[in-house]
C-alpha cells in the first residue's frame, strides 16, 4: 500500500508569507495613489468665449416724403382792430426730408429706437380780406422747417415671405423754424388800402425765429430682409409738430400756427449688428498675471 505524502508544515508557511506580502504591496500602492494624485495641478479653466458686442443693435437711414395738413392759424386777436378778418387759404407745401437713428432690439418682436429727420423748408401761405377778395387782399407767407429727434417703439408681428409688418409709436422734439416770413398787400383796384393806385404794396418782412415743442407720432410699415444684415424699410408716419411762430414786424404782427402735423411716406434701409461687430471678435482673453492659476 502506497503512503500518502503530506505537505509540510514549512510549505505552508511559504504560502501564507508569500499571500501576506502580496496583500501588504497593493495597500502600499492604494496608499501612494491620492498622494500622487494630490500632486497633479487642476487643469486650466476653459477659455471663455468672446461676448459678441454690437449683437441686438442696428443702425437706420431713411428718405421722407412729407405731406403737411393744413395748419390752424394761432395768432391772438387785435384789440384795436376788433374787424379783423381771419386767415384762409392756409397751406404748407409738401417736400422731402432724410434722417437718420439708432436702435436695439429686445426681442423677435420688440426693438427701440432712436431717430432724427430734418425737412426742407415747406412754402406757407395764406391769405385775409376785409372785403371778401373784391378789393384787395393780403397774404401772409414764409418758409418753414421742422427738425425731429423721437424715440421710437416697434412691435414686429411676425415674418412670412421675408416680409415682417410692423406697428410703432414715438415721442419726442420738433424743432419748428419760421424763416423769410413776410406780409404783403395786393390792391385790386384804385387806392383800396388809402394809397394810390392798385397792385402790390412793399413786402413787411418778419424775423425769423425757432420754437421748440412736444412731438409725437404714430406709424406702421413693413421691412423686407435683404441679407447680410440689411432691411429695406417702408412705411407710413403720422406725426404731430406742433407749433411755429414768426417774429414781428414792424407793426408788431407776426404769423403764428398750431397743430402743425403730417401724413409722410418713408422709405429706409437698416443695419443690424447681428453677429457683433466682426472687428471686435476673436480678441485674446487677457490674464490678470501670466499664471492662470493665481
Amino acid at each position: 500500500m502506497t503512503q500518502q505524502t503530506r505537505p509540510s508544515h514549512r510549505a505552508h508557511g511559504r504560502t501564507r508569507a508569500a499571500v501576506a506580502g502580496s496583500a501588504l504591496t497593493l495597500m502600499s500602492l492604494a496608499a501612494l495613489v491620492p498622494a500622487w494624485g494630490a500632486d497633479l495641478l487642476p487643469p486650466p479653466p476653459s477659455e471663455a468665449a468672446p461676448v459678441p458686442i454690437g449683437g441686438g443693435w442696428y443702425l437706420r437711414a431713411d428718405f421722407t416724403e412729407s405731406f403737411p395738413l393744413r395748419p390752424t392759424d394761432a395768432t391772438l386777436p387785435d384789440p384795436n382792430d376788433p374787424g379783423m378778418p381771419p386767415l384762409v387759404r392756409r397751406t404748407l407745401s409738401r417736400e422731402a426730408g432724410y434722417g437718420g437713428g439708432v436702435g436695439y432690439r429686445i426681442n423677435p418682436w420688440l426693438r427701440v429706437d432712436a431717430t432724427f429727420d430734418q425737412r426742407q423748408d415747406s412754402t406757407y401761405s395764406a391769405y385775409s380780406s376785409r372785403t371778401n377778395f373784391a378789393t384787395g387782399y393780403n397774404v401772409e407767407a414764409g418758409r418753414l422747417g421742422a427738425l425731429t429727434g423721437l424715440v421710437n417703439v416697434y412691435a414686429d408681428l411676425g415674418t412670412w415671405w421675408g416680409l415682417t409688418p410692423y406697428i410703432g409709436a414715438g415721442v419726442g422734439f420738433a424743432r419748428n423754424e419760421f424763416r423769410r416770413g413776410y406780409t404783403q398787400t395786393t390792391c385790386l383796384i384804385d387806392a383800396c388800402d388809402g394809397g394810390p393806385g392798385a397792385g402790390s404794396r412793399p413786402a413787411v418782412i418778419r424775423p425769423n425765429r425757432s420754437v421748440t415743442n412736444l412731438a409725437w407720432a404714430l406709424t406702421g410699415g413693413v421691412a423686407y430682409e435683404l441679407g447680410a444684415g440689411f432691411s429695406l424699410d417702408a412705411s407710413y408716419r403720422y406725426v404731430d409738430l406742433g407749433r411755429a411762430e414768426s417774429g414781428l414786424d414792424a407793426f408788431r404782427s407776426g404769423s403764428s400756427l398750431k397743430d402743425l402735423a403730417a401724413n409722410e411716406v418713408r422709405v429706409g434701409l437698416r443695419y443690424a449688428f447681428r453677429d457683433g461687430i466682426p472687428s471686435l471678435q476673436g480678441l485674446p482673453t487677457v490674464w490678470s498675471s501670466g499664471n492662470p492659476y493665481e
